[in-house]
């Protein structure tokens, strides 16, 4: 006889490619006739959008540029002078041959960046960029389940926890705003250069919409109209949402991924207002939980079972932690002041160490300062912050890092130390073949009429009730009642009376 097994799909999306790319990108720029001869290189400093993802058959692509602005120090002195440029790029991203289009996840942030002189009318400007992509296609994962066995059939049944990707969907915001400079800070003569950090605060889902908040710090370097260097820091929060393909009922998990694809800010004449243009994509995935059901094993006390097994490749995420540290680096100031500093935070490097996983967050830090003789000068520096998680055997896990707060400084007995507050998410997985079994044949066989009708016997090394049962013709529940155990709990290290049935 054929045991009759229930064939249930659950369709999601499967995550064909999770991989960040390094790239170096260099441009040179002439300076304009309307400025002086470049003297020497201060600062330089950068902002990158994506403008376009492409999905093709056996890879994807995202493209956009770094805005880029570099302050320099007129070879006869006098006051600092900018120069901007923009440096395209493409990153790229391969995996097998696909004949559905999927969708794409993308984040790109600068890893440093810095000018040099090529000769007293031209600079050059080299960024270093990280992307990270991620592509999904539509999947479907397809296990067995056993509704109504024999009476005569004892079944183990494992239930599974899942959290799936179900979908990827992308909302695009425009933020238009007019910003007025708090009194007390002083006005605006030119825009030198800005960073614009969009995070988000808070993401879920509700019935067919995707809700998300967050905000965009925003930090500005200008200069003023006495021919100095001022900074002013802002934050615009905004809150919007998104339509959903499908209605859940549930509150499931929404990973929401900010990720600029345009910028503009201005300065208008009365040196108290900028007006700021900024362009978002709130990249949403849905993480929907799901439950299976599977036989792990079983087996009959009046029949042959001949059950047929298969294996299903599992990926499934395990927990997600968030590490709070902060990371510190010194500069020279030569006896001098600081006017501004400037951190970018790479993607967390992952070592393994036998269980344990060491995740490093290393950042870029540079700094801006007026030396003891009133001259601009500049700096950067590399440092990481180091932190260990737990790992289960066969787990692997993704990191990523953001600045979860103001960068803060302090300056004395002539250097100055930057401190820059991180928070890294870390995404531990487990990975492996499950086995389920998807069918079984039932076949009459007689047993021996000499064999025991009690069995004394103590479990061996982790041996569970259920093997004890199987193997001696017996079953869970009756060894818990002929030893009065509860039911559930550890199996007991102890002689066990096992009634044969």
């Amino acid at each position: 006889m054929e045991l009759a097994f229930e064939k249930n799909a659950v369709d999601h999306l499967q995550k064909l490619v999770c991989q960040a790319v390094s790239q170096e990108e260099t441009a040179e720029t002439v300076v304009p006739d309307s400025l002086p001869d470049v003297g020497r290189i201060v600062g330089c400093w950068g902002i990158p959008v994506i403008r376009s993802k492409e999905w093709r058959q056996n890879g994807m692509s995202a493209s956009g540029g770094v805005s880029a602005w570099v302050l320099y120090v007129p070879e006869e002195g006098g006051t600092p002078r900018q120069v901007s440029v923009y440096l395209p790029f493409t990153a790229k991203w391969e995996f097998p041959p696909m004949e559905q289009e999927g969708q794409i996840l993308v984040s790109c942030r600068l890893r440093s960046i810095d000018a040099r002189m090529v000769n007293s009318r031209k600079i050059l400007v080299r960024v270093s960029l990280s992307c990270k992509g991620e592509a999904y296609c539509p999947g479907q994962t397809v296990f067995y389940t056993l509704e109504s066995p024999p009476k005569e059939l004892e079944v183990l049944r494992q239930r599974l926890p899942l959290q799936l990707p179900t979908e990827l969907t992308e909302k695009s915001f425009l933020l238009d705003e007019e910003l007025e400079l708090p009194s007390g800070t002083p006005a605006v003569s030119q825009i030198i250069a800005y960073q614009i950090r969009p995070t988000m605060t808070d993401a879920k889902v509700l019935g067919e919409k995707a809700v998300f908040k967050g905000a965009c710090s925003l930090h500005f370097l200008y200069m003023t109209p006495e021919d100095r260097l001022a900074v002013w820091d802002f934050d615009l929060p905004f809150s919007q949402y998104t339509e959903l393909a499908r209605v859940y009922d549930q509150e499931e998990e929404l990973l929401a991924e900010p990720v600029l694809t345009g910028v503009e800010v201005t300065a208008e004449e009365d040196g108290r207002r900028l007006r700021l243009k900024c362009s978002i994509a709130a990249q949403c995935l849905v993480l929907a939980r799901q439950t299976m059901d599977l036989v792990q094993d079983l087996y009959s006390l009046r029949h042959t079972v001949a059950p047929h097994l298969e294996k299903l490749p599992m990926k499934n995420r395990l927990d997600r932690q968030q590490l709070r540290e902060q990371v510190e680096s010194s500069f020279p100031l030569d006896g001098g002041s600081l006017i501004d500093s400037t951190v970018l935070p790479d993607l967390p490097k992952l070592r393994r160490e036998g269980e344990e996983m060491e995740v490093e967050a290393p950042i870029w830090c540079s700094v801006l300062y007026y030396d003891e003789s009133g001259a601009i000068q500049g700096r950067s520096a590399h440092a990481s912050a180091v932190s260990r998680i737990r790992l289960a055997e066969n787990g692997t896990c993704e990191a990523a890092s953001q600045i979860s707060g103001p960068v803060q400084w302090s300056a004395g007995g002539g250097s100055a130390v930057v401190r820059a507050p991180l928070e890294i998410t870390v995404d531990s997985f487990g990975s492996g073949e499950l086995e389920m079994i998807t069918s079984a044949e039932l076949s009459d066989y007689q047993p021996d009429p000499s064999r025991p009708s009690l069995i004394i016997r103590a479990p061996q090394c982790e041996q569970s009730l259920w093997d004890l049962a199987k193997a001696c013709g017996s079953t869970v529940e009756a060894i818990r009642g002929a030893n009065h155990l509860p039911p559930e709990g550890p199996v007991p290290e102890k002689l066990l009376l096992i009634p044969v049935l």
